[in-house]
């Protein structure tokens, strides 16, 4: 038997491989093999069975499958035909898109350990890294190759074989086992011949020792309570007996051990929800519902934009929509633009859903996510929620998929590849399933609404906020301005909070209300400026300045991550004046303990959200009224709903709005006005302020009035001008490497051929910018270039990538250490 592997390289190809007769009822399309590829041997996966094909038919040798990993094919059909439209419309292998929809710690790998041997160096004693290579290898009997590396730094594989040709070390390669396996933990249960009801009391008759009754009386306990082989944990902890007290009873045959897999979840730690109360959808709810359940009954393919304004009740017709969804035998997935949300929305969902949920989300650990989509696959859970990657969710009948804050970047997966949009893909997913797809915002994406004036999706608006229980629907919350400009000639202006957000923020904790303020830059102090000579601290790595970390005194580069202390004094000319300049997260709650010492702030951004469950942890604590004020980046602007928040103020309102990228405006608007709806959501009254050096400009008027419409109608006749999205289709290119003049070299040139294959083509133009040096030019120690290409909607895309392919091909391999992504329907171009 042959068959088709893709591996997890960026290499778009599949490989041919034999199946031995003893494996071959095993090797399904679907299932990961283990395969030989070179010297080495890796993790793949069966994606076809060529017909009437045998070894011999092939010029070379093909070489045979060394394992199949998957009783159960781990790709359905379905799944195989969405990961291979992925990687032909986002430009990449196929094998990239399949790692990426495959949990991690899964695959079997190689491994290289090396040794020392007894032969002196010689002549490598006046080499540096084979010299430190060498020294390391003399104190440990063996290490891995990762392992030197950590030590050592950057250790070429060819030095290694020239030390091992030389006979300085030995060098074996080994298979590991998977990361991540199933776990399970041992059960008791009474021997067959001591299952009767009388036997406890026949048992303990023939016991001497206390605790080995004690266990019996605990199993005959466990037994009345309907439980007939509970956890061997729990039978110690009631019992207070040892493991040797158990192992003796097991001995004697009176017990027996049984092994059962334990499911890791994060809903563990997360409490049982109350039963929810039972709701009368308001009339644009229920006729949002109505549309949705007739395309879900017909099993007919169906985007709909469910534009609603913020505390609307789209959560509510999701619930609703997934309901109809899941009795008529189908499952779906919801998808959240954030971690910080899944917690709150999984809430939500498991009040009306019980266990049929699962979670996934990077910030799970690797059996977590492993049981996850074990269970996804097998059907035990029918419901999958979280961020992006979720939509690749191992689901069969698929019925919904909810893409909750459409608009949100955040969707969009920037590096590794494949750089795909998660909402495009769940329109794609749900087409190929004959199912429905729910975009979901208050601030819809220009091309979602464009694609719902072209008829392409069906336009849902529900208007008007909803009532909640006991109340009538609040108001949306007035917005008021902050000229700071005026503010600091009135000299009411210190530090980052006026006077004016400062006074309301003084009113809300007089009358114990909460606070949300939203500042969109994380650190204490974005730019350190010597004030003698202008010197500021910049990453060695990256062409941007460092921002100050208040907490642990150091300058941490938010773009590679390194790190180092705040010198006491200036390198360049010795002066010890350096000014912390500009406001962030950490500025920002330190002055708020400092205003309003009396109160309790809560910090949410990546500095304190990098633990697991952090999130959950800070949101909690705020909902249940520990804290009076949260303090964020974006985080803290999305789904988020508390009834108690009367106020919500946005410290620098200008952050982001003149970044050179054609989305500024749109992003500011639809952040500025998703934050502006978590204020006042119950019967408290709401308020919203934002300060801003622009008071005048046509987005914060937007914003002002909850004016979506006049937003769309403003921005859109640009984008026509300037030919971008929703008009037109954006792929960037971006080349990376160690040198700027070779990277330069090669970015021209594969403009070039670019534009002499797009001249041979006949259709509508395509327009190429560049290539041209990143904003940020220089990243990680790379160099980087751009080059923009904007394609006409009229013409065909796919035949765009078919252009960039054959670019590839004929460009052919870049220098070593150097690198080109492609990037279709790009989001950020900086």
């Amino acid at each position: 038997m042959i068959v088709d592997v893709v591996l997890p390289l960026p290499v778009e190809q599949t490989y041919t491989y034999r199946v031995p007769s003893a494996m071959a009822d095993d090797a399904r399309v679907g299932c990961r093999v283990l395969v030989p590829f070179g010297p080495r041997r890796m993790t793949g996966l069966i994606v076809a069975h060529p017909p009437e094909q045998s070894p011999d038919d092939f010029p070379f040798t093909v070489k045979a499958v060394l394992d199949v990993l998957d009783e159960t094919p781990a790709f359905t059909p379905e799944m195989l035909r969405l990961t291979r439209w992925m990687a032909d419309y986002y430009v990449c292998a196929w094998g990239e898109v399949v790692k990426a929809a495959l949990p991690s710690g899964t695959d079997v790998e190689e491994r290289r350990r090396l040794a020392r041997t007894d032969t002196p160096p010689g002549d490598w004693a006046d080499h540096a890294t084979a010299r430190a290579v060498l020294r390391y290898l003399e104190a440990h009997d063996e290490a891995t190759v990762s392992g030197v590396r950590q030590q050592v730094g950057d250790v070429p594989l060819a030095l290694l074989r020239r030390l091992e040709r030389d006979g300085l070390l030995t060098m074996t390669k080994e298979l590991t086992a998977p990361k991540v396996r199933v776990k399970t933990a041992t059960h008791l249960r009474f021997a067959p011949a001591f299952q009767h009801p009388s036997a406890p009391k026949d048992l303990k008759a023939q016991l001497r020792g206390h605790k080995q009754v004690a266990v019996i009386e605990v199993m005959a306990g466990f037994r009345a309570e309907g439980v007939r082989e509970p956890p061997q944990t729990d039978v110690m902890d009631r019992a207070q007996a040892a493991h040797s007290t158990v192992r003796s009873l097991l001995d004697k045959g009176m017990l027996e051990a049984v092994q059962k897999e334990v499911l890791r979840t994060p809903l563990g730690d997360l409490p049982a929800p109350p039963t929810p109360p039972e709701r009368v959808l308001h009339p644009a709810q229920q006729q949002a519902l109505d549309a949705l359940t007739e395309a879900v009954a017909a099993e007919r393919f169906e985007t709909f934009l469910l534009h609603g304004v913020t505390g609307s009740g789209k959560t509510e017709v999701y619930i609703a929509a997934l309901k109809d969804v899941l009795a008529r035998g189908k499952t779906g997935i919801i998808l959240v633009p954030e971690i910080a949300l899944t917690p709150q929305t999984v809430q939500r969902f498991r009040a009306h859903f019980g266990d049929r949920i699962a979670v996934l989300h990077s910030r799970m650990s690797l059996g977590e996510r492993y049981d996850a989509w074990r269970h996804l696959r097998s059907g035990r859970f029918d419901v999958a929620i979280g961020p992006r990657s979720a939509v690749l969710a191992p689901l069969d009948d698929l019925g919904l998929i909810v893409v909750d804050e459409e608009h949100e970047p955040s969707y969009k997966q920037f590096d590794p590849a494949p750089r795909y949009h998660a909402r495009d893909v769940a329109v794609v997913r749900a087409l190929r399933n004959d199912a429905v797809c729910i975009l979901g915002s208050a601030t819809p994406s220009l091309e979602s609404i464009w694609n719902a004036r072209q008829g392409k999706y069906t336009l849902l608006e529900m208007p008007d906020r909803v009532p909640v229980p006991g109340h009538d629907a609040a108001p949306l919350p007035p917005v008021r301005i902050v000229d700071l400009t005026l503010e600091r000639k009135k000299h009411r202006l210190e530090g980052a909070l006026s006077e004016t957000l400062r006074e309301a923020i003084r009113v809300r904790l007089g009358r114990n209300e909460q606070v949300i303020l939203l500042q969109n830059r994380r650190g204490y102090a974005p730019v350190v400026e010597c004030q003698d000579c202008g010197w500021t601290p910049m990453c060695h790595d990256c062409s941007v300045s460092l921002t100050y970390h208040k907490a642990k005194r150091h300058l941490r580069c938010h773009y590679c991550g390194r790190a180092r202390q705040l010198p006491r004094a200036c390198p360049s000319c010795g002066s010890r004046d350096l000014a912390q300049l500009g406001q962030g997260t950490q500025r920002v709650e330190e002055e708020l303990a400092q205003v309003f010492p009396e109160a309790t702030v809560a910090r949410m951004d990546l500095d304190t959200t990098s633990r697991k469950d952090a999130h959950h942890t800070i949101l909690s604590r705020f909902g249940e009224g520990e804290a009076d004020i949260l303090i964020g980046t974006q985080m803290v602007a999305k789904g988020l709903d508390f009834p108690r928040v009367t106020l919500v103020g946005v410290v620098n309102a200008d952050v982001g709005m003149h970044l050179p990228d054609f989305r500024a405006e749109e992003r500011t608007f639809q952040l500025l006005t998703q934050v502006a709806g978590r204020a006042g959501r119950a019967e408290l009254r709401g308020e919203v302020l934002l300060q801003t050096r622009q008071p005048d400009h046509p987005v914060f008027q937007h914003v002002l009035e909850h004016d979506y419409a006049a937003f769309v109608e403003e921005a859109l006749p640009d984008r026509r001008r300037f030919g971008y999205p929703p008009y037109a289709h954006v792929v960037g290119v971006e080349f990376r490497g160690p040198e700027e003049d070779a990277v330069q070299q090669i970015a021209q040139r594969w403009t070039t051929v670019l534009c002499q294959a797009l001249g041979r083509e006949e259709d509508d133009p395509v327009e190429v910018l560049g290539p041209e040096p990143a904003l940020v030019g220089r990243v990680k120690r790379q160099y980087r270039y751009h080059t923009i290409l904007k394609v006409p909607r009229g013409r065909r895309t796919p035949r765009i990538q078919e252009v960039l392919r054959a670019v590839n091909d004929e460009v052919g391999s870049l220098p070593k250490n150097s690198r080109l992504a492609i990037d279709v329907d790009a989001i950020g171009l900086f």
